[in-house]
């Protein structure tokens, strides 16, 4: 096959060169048109369900709307994986992880067909919204507003009605956030002291706001059926009707006339223009405002969804005067142009430093353009193919692309050096130079391949990875293994038709360049040192100091060790107080802090947001906050993350994390792979839980091996509760029903209306004044009507104390659960788990409550065990494809021995630096693939010399194989090296996080290399080869023993 390949590239080469000439000049043309964004997607398939209740406490959120959602619509879904829930103050949210592979689109269908239930749930809440899917790495951007001129209500609304319709119609875009909304309301203020005294119930009050109005939820009013102006016919004529609401305005809706009284709604109340109570808040320039927070969809492209979004913001400017627009607190696509900017630059750099080293090396022009043709031709296949599948191209699979480099510049240049090499030669007068070039590529190729096939399984264990690293990883595979197919077959159909075009057709002379002759000569002398028994003992050292350094640093890898991280410019605080912090105290230290950043030399701008949203990404309390800081782009990035650090520590209460956005994501998603050992406790009651678990926890102290017991509890905050006494409450005609209600409408607000104004729609609300709602006390004095009329104070029938609460109420498999971690020692993992579940069983529980230990920690370690059976396979696998190349056991073992020198010096850079990273990784299997295909092309030559040209096995042997190889091998390595050199010098620069400590493991492992395939493999082949037998021979010895029989 490899032939006929071979040959028909020599046949039609001008069809292949013109078509590898077209795909270089496509690629130059649309290769910045291809989507791009920063990591690959590495979440699971997820559908999120949230359920807005103003007002409502965690446990009432969890009771009322949760568990109805979780054990009776949601739970036992098709392909449901594991369902979650957060139930905070205000707002439930449910997450359903599906099965890994699950189509997300079908996965929704069957959740929304669930929700359609959903209106069996308690009139206490908004609907159930299912959020849209989104991007691992969501957010796109974050706009900011301000204005001198508009109040924050008038900008709430034009982000409201204007600004978010408009970016939600961007192509890609997923969810637009509103932070520090204040939406506009007609606020009817009621004071329970001036109703008593003005006769007149709140009941009253209520239906004559809701009747005022158009349409009012409130089942009970005439206006929750407002019917519909119909139509008139004359004899020629149909004419429609049409009302129109004279209530526009807090003036208007005061003019009402109470219901049953001559009064107006004014006497009795006060009416105003305000917003709802605040559930979070933005502060924009230093002061508060309004921030939207832009989500995109999995498959958008974020430089292009970035791009329509500034151009959207520029289309509503104009009617958008007197509002500042600041674009500029947070963008990614900032740093993604910024470090492809950086990767391509250093690309071109590598490129022509690439071309400088092949023709200084070979003085041949032909030979260089070739290769270089060779080697652009091959990626941009690879990216051709990418682009052809609609993928995004990111850091993961740029270094792909980076880590298959070595393996596309040796294909290069050990083909067109080969043929080039048989080309010179003298040769008999039937050979033209068609056979010759066929001849010499279909050698190289046929070793080659093997050489191929253990590339290929050098990246066997980057697919059996799981998790966010194994999604990370198969990027990676992935453009590696399509860069090496590009390669594989630009070898075969391009480079024997460039040679054909380029090489002279008659024998002449390769020019020896003084590089190479000093390379020749210096190589000879060291063979020949290392092939003495002091040389042999010298290589056999180094061979067992590699090897014995590897086994030794292996089981210090950690998964988490191999994460990217990124130094971004726009920089996160995670900033959070005290449970039940309220909101203008937690507005003001965020403010504080957002102040203090600003005034920091190097910061561009800083921007932040307090609480949440409605259908945010974010589930928290208002006593969290987010603070965002972006860099000025030429400040030093250690020395500003260590200023900001610093900043952040002076505030003394307040919990901080200073990260970066990819980072929190990727974190969030390892939450759920936690590789501790985990025993869970279920239950119902919050404090019935927290004693089990203590229990618990006590039982499992004094196991052997179980070092700490560490119980993780639910946070709490202090909490206003009214528990009314039923003898007290009977005493005055009032139910419990009645209590919630009054209260609930006098400190919480009870939407009784819409108002429909210029095609928005404003709530109206009827709410208890702000002095009957500011304090305990004030709760304490709040009056209560009875049916019969009377008045009777709150404290008068209810206990109202302040209690702790559960700020966070976290449910899984629609159950409440605490959990112990566990630290263990000295004893496996399985035996601990055996006797845990032992104790576990004989523990008695309540009804309703029970315990397990968690799968995490035993699937981490399946995940790890799949990995490590995964290197094996790989390890068993590159073993048998050497002896199928060198058709020899011993030699394969040689081989296989030897390639951990390979990767010594990148291994010195590890101990250097003091971690291994990702690109370090990736750069020790691309300096160990080229080794083993070194490796291979070098015994091979050996082989020949001893079998087909009758050489003596020797060190004369030896030294002209090595001598043989030695050129082009040293132009492969010093090619490779030179291309990773500019990524080397800028790994400092944005965008270089993954490919700057690659580069530099490619290069010091390149120079260890060169020992390896110069020195120790020639002088472990003098040393264990003399007596190898080879298949070949056991053939050859049967046969004769056959004969002898």
């Amino acid at each position: 096959m490899l032939s006929t390949l071979i040959r028909s590239s020599l046949r039609l080469r001008y069809i292949f060169v013109a078509v590898s000439l077209a795909l270089i000049v496509f690629g130059i043309i649309k290769i910045g048109d291809t989507p791009a964004d920063l990591l690959p997607e590495f979440s699971p398939p997820t559908v999120e369900i949230q359920t807005e209740a103003l007002g409502l406490s965690a446990a009432e959120v969890e009771q009322l709307i949760t568990v109805p959602l979780e054990a009776d619509l949601l739970n036992g879904v098709a392909w449901l994986d594991s369902i979650r829930s957060e139930s905070i103050p205000s707002v439930s949210s449910i997450q359903l992880t599906f099965l890994p592979g699950t189509d997300l689109m079908r996965a929704r269908q069957m959740v929304q067909e669930k929700l359609t239930q959903a209106h069996g749930l308690p009139n206490v809440s908004k609907a159930p919204v299912m959020l849209q899917p989104v991007s691992s790495t969501s957010r796109v951007m974050k706009i900011g507003l301000r204005s001198d001129e508009l109040s924050l209500i008038d900008m709430s609304v034009l982000a409201r009605w204007n600004i978010r319709p408009r970016l939600m119609g961007v192509p890609g875009v997923a969810h637009v956030s509103i932070w520090g909304q204040r939406k506009r309301q007609l606020q009817v203020h009621v004071d329970p002291e001036t109703l008593q005294a003005q006769d007149v119930s709140l009941q009253e009050v209520l239906a004559t706001t809701g009747n005022a109005l158009w349409v009012s939820p409130l089942s009970f009013l005439d206006a929750a059926y407002p019917g519909t102006g119909g139509f008139i016919d004359t004899p020629n004529q149909r004419l429609g009707v049409r009302h129109v609401l004279p209530i526009v305005s807090p003036e208007g809706l005061s003019k009402v006339v109470v219901e049953g009284k001559e009064l107006r709604l004014g006497d009795i109340a006060e009416v105003v223009e305000s917003h709802q109570p605040l559930i979070g808040d933005a502060i924009v320039g230093g002061d508060t405002g309004i921030m939207l927070v832009i989500e995109k969809f999995p498959w958008a492209n974020t430089l292009e969804v970035t791009a329509n979004i500034e151009q959207a913001l520029d289309d509503l400017r104009p009617g958008l005067s007197g509002i500042d627009i600041d674009t500029e607190i947070f963008s990614p696509a900032t740093f993604i142009e910024r470090a492809l900017g950086n990767v391509a630059t250093a690309a071109v750099i590598g490129l022509v430093l690439l071309v400088a080293v092949l023709f200084v090396f070979f003085l041949d022009w032909h030979l260089t353009l070739i290769a270089t043709l060779s080697v652009i031709t091959s990626l941009l296949m690879a990216w051709f193919v990418l682009f052809l599948a609609g993928a995004t191209v990111d850091a993961l699979i740029i270094a792909g692309l980076m880590m298959a480099v070595g393996v596309v510049i040796q294909d290069a240049i050990e083909d067109s050096y080969r043929i080039r090499q048989m080309l010179a030669a003298p040769r008999a007068d039937a050979d033209n130079h068609w056979t010759i070039i066929a001849t010499a590529a279909l050698s190289s190729r046929s070793l080659l391949s093997f050489g191929l096939a253990v590339v290929l399984l050098l990246a066997l264990p980057l697919v059996m990875v799981s998790g966010v690293l194994g999604a990370f990883l198969t990027s990676v595979a992935t453009s590696y293994t399509l860069a090496l197919v590009a390669s594989l077959l630009t070898a075969l159909l391009l480079t024997p038709a460039l040679c054909l075009l380029l090489l002279p057709a008659e024998p002449r002379a390769i020019t020896q360049t003084k590089l190479s002759a000093a390379l020749a000569g210096y190589s000879e002398r060291t063979v020949a040192g290392f092939s003495t028994q002091y040389g042999k003992i010298i290589a056999y050292a180094v061979a067992g100091i590699a090897l014995l350094a590897i086994l030794v640093g292996l089981p210090f890898i950690k998964s988490e060790q191999l994460l990217p991280e990124f130094h971004e410019r726009d920089l996160l605080i995670n900033w959070t107080a005290k449970p039940g912090t309220s909101q203008p105290e937690m507005s003001r230290i965020t403010g504080e802090l957002v102040d203090e950043l600003k005034a920091l030399q190097g910061v561009s701008n800083v921007g932040a947001h307090v609480g949440r949203a409605v259908t945010s990404d974010k589930i928290v309390g208002i006593n969290e906050s987010q603070v965002w800081v972006r860099l000025a782009s030429d400040a030093n990035y250690n020395n500003m993350v260590e200023a900001v650090d610093s900043i952040i520590d002076s505030y003394p209460g307040v919990d901080s994390d200073l990260t970066t956005y990819s980072s929190e994501r990727i974190s969030k998603v390892l939450a759920g792979e936690s590789d501790k050992l985990v025993v869970r406790v279920y239950g119902q009651d919050t404090d019935v839980l927290s004693t089990e678990a203590q229990q618990v926890k006590a039982m499992l102290e004094d196991i052997d091996g179980v070092e700490e017991v560490e119980f993780i509890g639910t946070p709490m905050e202090p909490t206003v509760e009214i528990r009314v006494d039923l003898e007290r409450a009977r005493q005055h005609g009032i139910k419990p029903g009645d209590v919630r209600r009054a209260a609930a409408t006098l400190l919480s607000g009870l939407e009784v209306g819409s108002l429909f104004e210029e095609k928005k729609v404003f709530d109206v609300v009827v709410w208890g004044t702000q002095d009957n709602r500011s304090s305990l006390s004030d709760i304490r004095n709040l009056l209560i009507q009875s049916p019969s009329g009377n008045y009777v104070r709150l404290e008068d029938v209810a206990e109202v104390v302040i209690k702790p609460h559960p700020t966070v109420l976290k449910r899984e498999g629609v159950a409440r659960y605490a959990d112990l971690e566990i630290d263990f020692y000295g004893r496996s993992l399985a035996d601990i788990s055996s006797e845990i579940r032992t104790r576990l069983e004989a523990h008695t529980f309540p009804m309703e409550y029970h315990a397990d230990i968690l799968d995490d920690y035993q699937l981490q370690a399946d995940k790890h065990r799949y990995a490590i059976a995964a290197a094996l396979t790989a390890l068993i696998g590159i073993f048998l494809v050497l002896q199928a190349a060198l058709r020899s056991w011993r030699l394969a073992l040689i081989v296989l021995l030897s390639l951990p020198i390979s990767v010594f010096g990148s291994i010195i850079l590890v101990l250097i630096s003091g971690q291994l990273s990702l690109g370090v990784f990736l750069g020790m299997l691309l300096v160990m693939g080229l080794a083993a295909r070194f490796a291979i092309l070098l015994y091979a030559g050996f082989q020949r010399l001893e079998r087909t040209e009758g050489m003596a096995f020797g060190a004369e042997l030896v030294t002209r194989g090595t001598l043989l190889n030695a050129t082009s091998q040293t132009a492969t390595m010093l090619a490779v090296a030179v291309v990773a050199l500019p990524f080397a010098v800028m790994a400092g620069a944005v965008g270089m996080e993954i490919l700057g400590p690659m580069a530099f493991a490619i290069i010091g492992g390149l120079i260890t290399t060169f020992v390896m395939v110069l020195f120790v493999l020639p002088a472990l082949y003098l040393g264990f080869a003399a007596d190898a037998t080879s298949d070949e021979d056991f053939e050859n010895l049967l046969e004769a023993k056959t004969h002898e029989a």
